[in-house]
């Protein structure tokens, strides 16, 4: 009897086993999306400091819902514009009713509201309750990603549950607190946080040696002699790619044109993405490699660590190349069906990078005029000119004072590269759709503006399966009559994921989670 081939296809060689992308000539016959065993996938994308008055400039007024021809792209999301019909916008949601204060003007902002952002618990609170130094204490509530990864159930497991990304190389101060929470958001437990990793060769490896390729007995071999094989091919830098050649040509013989295509493509991709990691890691000092996820030691202090163009013995520093190299690698790992659950930190929250990577064409998209190298602060350019009143005016939150254009070009920079890597998964074909359609991917910010307050957070949501609205902005009501965060996570995770999860997050008024109805089908 024929062996049916498993939609989860190996590629085997001397000590390496080689996941592959999904291939129709694979698929079980009935798969369909949406049905029992299709992977579902969660990525939340992050950027600090909240965004500019940009980033609302088409929002439809309170209560309404704005859809196709007339949800309009601010000017910093543009890039989105290849996967708008895929792209829902989000606005007027707070989240402060973890607070005691009931307020969204939240101290210390950066710490606080970053650690809140997927877990809607009060981190400081938590340590005050247990007479905690708020300075050493480590605690909050588990993310809503972990959740996922930890709930999803058999069909949705992968050989990595859930993995942590990140671009932040210069850290800013951590206003008195952890690092946990300026450079973690995923928190598998209540005091485990699962710092990212920004190395992208420790990324590469960790994908690598657990399920992308990994370490595997060849037949007549031990699982010793297996690592010994691997060492030896790392040792002598020999591709992962040139292990599974044999097995690759066996595999072309038995699959269609267009999957040949697929495989020959993606075998290419891979060992480009393995070039560009050694090369961009070799400028990157200070790095840590990271194989499995987990609780990391405090970083050397803040304010240290690589600026754009800082020298090093290998190189330059590019950013730029970095965070392309990241996109990669997380492609990869979605692609392989690797993990399902990624955090992506485009940046550390209160970040003191010095954005001199943004392009001339990104810059002129909100009217900064470009100077070669110039330098554009990121938390320094918060502080700038830019003033979004609380008070309303037709419909919306009054603008005061426009915010400065340094915000604005690095905000744009972010939203360029997470449109970037949401366009890289809706390339990827996937049963009757793509990728990007068969995921929930967020990109958003913990605060709202210059302000540093945590209500009308900036909020995009890509893909969804059919469950959530696209091509769509729904702006809820204002301040104090606002819907929280906390129930965009529990939409997430029932209607989407169906995991019947009575309650997630704290709310000092004591309302319980209720689905966020606007904006699903």
């Amino acid at each position: 009897m024929k062996r049916r081939l498993s939609r989860r296809a190996l590629l085997r060689g001397a000590g390496v086993c080689l996941a592959l992308p999904w291939l129709e000539s694979l698929e079980p016959r009935g798969a369909r999306a949406g049905e029992a065993g299709t992977p579902k996938r969660f990525l939340l994308c992050t950027f600090p400091n909240g965004a500019p008055h940009h980033w609302w400039e088409t929002a439809p007024a309170f209560g309404k819902t704005l859809e196709g021809a007339d949800f309009k792209l601010p000017r910093v999301l543009e890039h989105f514009a290849p996967v708008k019909s895929k792209m829902l916008m989000i606005s007027r949601l707070g989240n402060y009713t973890w607070s005691k204060e009931l307020r969204p003007y939240i101290e210390p902002s950066h710490s606080r509201l970053t650690a809140a952002l997927s877990t809607c618990v009060d981190a400081d609170e938590l340590g005050r309750e247990l007479g905690q130094d708020l300075g050493e204490w480590v605690g909050n509530g588990v993310s809503v990603d972990q959740i996922i990864a930890q709930k999803a159930g058999p069909l949705q497991a992968t050989r990595v549950p859930s993995l942590q990304t990140g671009l932040g190389v210069k850290p800013g101060f951590f206003d008195e607190r952890s690092y946990a929470y300026n450079q973690a958001i995923s928190w598998k437990s209540p005091r485990e946080p699962l710092k990212r990793s920004v190395n992208p060769k420790a990324v590469f490896d960790a994908l690598v040696n657990a399920g992308a390729a990994y370490a595997e007995p060849a037949a007549g071999q031990t699982a010793a002699q297996a690592r010994i094989e691997a060492a030896r091919r790392a040792a002598t830098e020999k591709s992962v790619i040139d292990a599974v050649l044999a097995d690759a040509s066996s595999l072309m013989n038995r699959v269609g044109a267009e999957d040949r295509q697929i495989v020959q493509q993606y075998l290419d991709a891979l060992r480009e993405t393995e070039k560009n990691v050694t090369r961009v890691q070799a400028t990157m000092t200070g790095c840590t490699p990271v194989r499995e996820p987990g609780v990391v030691p405090e970083p050397p202090g803040p304010e240290e660590g690589l600026n754009e163009n800082d020298s090093t013995e290998a190189g330059e520093y590019r950013h730029d190349d970095h965070a392309n190299v990241m996109i990669d690698l997380i492609v990869m790992a979605i692609q392989c069906d690797v993990t399902r659950v990624v955090t992506h930190m485009l940046d550390d929250s209160r970040s003191e990078f010095e954005y001199r990577c943004i392009p001339e064409d990104v810059r002129a998209k909100v009217g900064l005029e470009y100077r070669a190298e110039s330098s554009l602060h990121f938390h320094a350019s918060q502080h700038l000119a830019g003033n979004l009143d609380r008070a309303t005016e037709d419909g919306r939150y009054r603008i005061i004072e426009e915010s400065n254009l340094d915000f604005a070009a690095i905000n744009c920079w972010l939203g360029q590269k997470t449109a970037q890597l949401a366009q890289r998964l809706d390339a990827i074909r996937e049963g009757d759709g793509t990728v990007l359609d068969h995921s929930v991917m967020v990109y958003m910010s913990e605060m709202r503006t210059h302000d540093h307050d945590a209500y009308d957070l900036p909020i995009v949501l890509l893909g969804g399966d059919g469950v959530f609205l696209n091509d769509a902005h729904v702006a809820y009501d204002p301040v104090g009559s606002d819907r929280q965060l906390r129930d965009l996570w529990f939409t997430i995770m029932n209607q989407y994921y169906g995991l019947g999860v009575a309650s997630f997050g704290d709310d000092r008024r004591g309302e319980p989670n209720a689905l966020l109805e606007e904006i699903l089908r």
